[in-house]
């Protein structure tokens, strides 16, 4: 039993609880952060303009507060990255997913890559920062390319996509952790865009996945424990455990 509940513990840490839909009222939010609560994720993911509220929702507990910064297009300066950043840890925001300059990745000019996550990352110091590849718009060249410069500009994580543009499937998405991993191997990396089910989120933690952002946290976290309420053997049960 006690493996069980550490099981969904662990699971529930790696999971960035998401809701970045701009149409999303006062009180819709605050009931996300209920689920979040009931739950134990790892972290919300809120869009800047509730970086606040979720900081005062979620103020006697440990989840942490994230944003996004130059959020979904990847298309700013870096003068207004940094802004955005610093004024979204003003607001309460422990960690930034920021998108990395599409543009610039696309013309490979990997330089100005590596610059830019380097200026956000020193104007925010020890604040956890993520960088979002957006790997369904990329080559496989530009997936190495982005994602050296993601570990080279010191960045904490390589993220592999907004959800915004289309998600990768099964193995397009195992591919790309493959280049990320092998190109920014000292950095970890979060999965994001699709992740809506507890067999695929196991199979993006076995590929090397320390976080999972998704608006299906918890759905995820109910299939692991339907998983596990199956595997119980009753003390007249014959057979091994069952699996769905």
């Amino acid at each position: 039993m006690n493996q069980m509940i550490n099981k969904a513990k662990k699971l529930s840490k790696v999971i960035e609880f998401t809701n970045l839909d701009n149409s999303a009222t006062i009180e819709e939010m605050k009931a996300f952060f209920d689920k979040a609560k009931e739950y134990g994720f790892y972290s919300v993911v809120v869009l800047p303009h509730y970086v606040k509220l979720a900081k005062e929702e979620l103020k006697d507990t440990d989840i942490k507060v994230v944003t996004v910064v130059d959020f979904p297009l990847g298309a700013g300066n870096t003068e207004g990255k940094i802004a955005e950043s610093k004024k979204a840890i003003a607001d309460g925001a422990d960690e930034i997913d920021m998108m990395a300059n599409i543009p610039a990745i696309k013309n490979h000019d990997f330089e100005s890559v590596k610059n830019d996550i380097k200026s956000v990352k020193e104007a925010i110091g020890d604040k956890v920062l993520k960088v979002i590849i957006e790997n369904t718009l990329l080559t496989v060249d530009e997936k190495a390319g982005a994602s050296r410069m993601c570990e080279d500009g010191g960045a904490d994580y390589v993220k592999t996509s907004s959800g915004f543009n289309g998600n990768e499937d099964f193995y397009a998405l195992m591919e790309s952790l493959r280049i990320m991993k092998k190109n920014a191997p000292h950095l970890e990396m979060k999965a994001a865009g699709g992740i809506n089910n507890y067999k695929l989120a196991s199979n993006v933690m076995a590929a090397g996945v320390t976080k999972i952002g998704t608006s299906s946290g918890t759905i995820i976290m109910d299939q692991l424990n339907h998983v596990l309420e199956n595997q119980k053997i009753s003390p007249n049960q014959k057979t091994g455990p069952r699996l769905i």
